[in-house]
């Protein structure tokens, strides 16, 4: 299997994933991860987290990590152009915390053997 290629796909669409739940109008939000969102925000952080660690091995990973960062408090601020959103520091934090736990399954895996 081309690994390479498969976290390619899978990062792209955890980005449009990413863009789309958070910035969907409230009335089209039918997902909740058992009353708490934050579960999903940490979630989705970690995959793109863990992906763009292996897609982007050759940038610095203080640039990947500070990139995506700004990518969730970027959308968290985008939030409050939609009618019903607003947005949420704890969301950031949530997303944070998210981008960190990706890391750190990457820094205690084999993960950057499957894509060279």
């Amino acid at each position: 299997m081309n690994w390479k290629l498969f976290f390619r796909i899978t990062w792209i669409m955890t980005v449009i994933g990413i863009i789309i739940l958070s910035l969907l109008p409230p009335a089209n939000m039918n997902y909740q991860l058992y009353g708490n969102d934050k579960i999903g925000h940490t979630f989705a952080y970690a995959i793109l987290s863990l992906n763009s660690m292996l897609v982007f091995q050759r940038w610095p990973k203080w640039l990947l990590i500070f990139t995506m960062i700004g990518f969730g408090i970027f959308l968290e601020f985008g939030q409050a152009l939609i009618p019903g959103r607003q947005p949420s520091i704890y969301d950031a934090l949530a997303n944070t915390s998210g981008v960190m736990l990706g890391i750190i399954i990457y820094t205690r895996g084999k993960y950057e053997r499957l894509v060279r």
